[in-house]
């Protein structure tokens, strides 16, 4: 039996990973690590340690643990550059650092497709020897291609550590909040004029699965984690069922670039490429390893769909439709109202007018 730390076990994805290896029977114990409590997690075997792997040191918590998973960068919707740096660069950096010190044998690190970049001479798909390249104004994707590239020399260093990187492509279902579903709350789906790549998801449950299934397959590596295949942008806005606002690409860059610096929306300018180059990869290495997705491209996009129906997001705004539209109602008869107050005092005065220019009696 086998015990193992998760780092970020406050997110959606961390949550579920808890609970999925505490239905194992051969995990001992979890050791949960996050700046905060996970809300509504309890779980068989589970303790929680209140810590910011970007900032803490983690070796004594980790002494004892065989495998630690460092869940990466999320896409959360966050505007403090120099927190999300240290959430996602330093953090992965410290958890191996103190996992190295404390004798883990196993490190784990979920990544992202971002490590590729969307660029126009991108391998359609995408494998894991395809050359890692960030894309430019899209800090998540900088900062995922930074860890990688450290962990390449670190691992050296530590031959006796095994290291499994899973990359994970853009993740869609329910119970997410990213820059990627708010992107999709928007009244109109962004879109560049002329380029239509192609957009690749996986749902949480089968990123879950694939975590799994690394550890029990002893996995050493970097391996794609995708649904099979991809969607095309018009299937994805069919299943979302919003329709496109088409700008010119320097506008789109532009436009997105001046709502960023402006601190009106959380999207970054460089999230404009992932509409612009194609970004697919071949999930064909892992699941030549045993691994199979649940979902399909499209039953992440739909997922999220359904979930997210009910919102919509303009720049840092967000609220649901009914709300919305309740006030806009409110708005309405507020609307009405003054409008009818309006003539009734208009008449009146038009009436004590009419009386001033009476001719006066005789």
């Amino acid at each position: 039996m086998s015990a193992i730390a998760v780092t970020g076990v406050g997110g959606s994805l961390g949550r579920r990973l808890v609970a999925r290896l505490s239905a194992g029977a051969d995990v001992a114990r979890i050791v949960g690590i996050d700046r905060s409590p996970p809300e509504g997690l309890a779980a068989p075997r589970f303790t929680f340690h209140e810590a910011d792997p970007g900032t803490a040191d983690l070796t004594d918590v980790l002494r004892g643990i065989d495998v630690v998973i460092h869940l990466g960068g999320g896409l959360e919707p966050v505007r403090d550059d120099a927190a999300v740096r240290t959430r996602e660069v330093d953090a992965a950096r410290r958890v191996a650092e103190a996992a190295a010190t404390a004798g883990v044998a196993r490190l784990l690190l979920v990544s992202s497709s971002l490590v590729y970049g969307a660029h126009p001479d991108n391998d359609v798909p995408l494998t894991e020897d395809s050359e890692l390249r960030d894309t430019p104004g899209f800090a998540a994707a900088e900062h995922a291609v930074e860890v990688e590239r450290w962990l390449t020399r670190w691992r050296e260093a530590h031959p006796k550590v095994s290291v499994a990187v899973l990359r994970l492509a853009l993740l869609a279902g329910p119970g997410l909040d990213t820059v990627v579903t708010r992107a999709f709350e928007a009244p109109r789906i962004p879109a560049v004029r002329g380029p239509r790549p192609p957009l690749q998801f996986l749902h949480p449950d089968d990123a879950v699965g694939a975590v799994v299934h690394a550890l029990t397959a002893g996995l050493d590596g970097a391996y794609n984690v995708a649904a099979d295949g991809w969607l095309s942008y018009d299937e994805v806005t069919a299943i979302v069922g919003r329709r496109s606002l088409e700008v010119p690409e320097e506008v789109a860059y532009s436009g997105a670039a001046g709502v960023y610096a402006l601190r009106l929306g959380d999207l970054p300018p460089g999230f404009v490429a992932l509409f612009v180059h194609p970004c697919v990869m071949s999930n064909a290495k892992l699941t030549e390893t045993g691994w199979c997705p649940r979902y399909s491209n499209r039953d992440a996009v739909a997922a999220l769909a359904a979930e997210h129906a009910p919102f919509v997001t303009i720049g840092r705004f967000r609220a649901r439709w009914s709300t919305l539209w309740q006030g806009a109602a409110a708005a309405a008869v507020l609307a009405v109202v003054g409008l009818g107050r309006w003539s009734r005092a208009r008449r009146r005065r038009r009436a004590v007018l009419t009386a001033d220019e009476r001719p006066p009696a005789d």
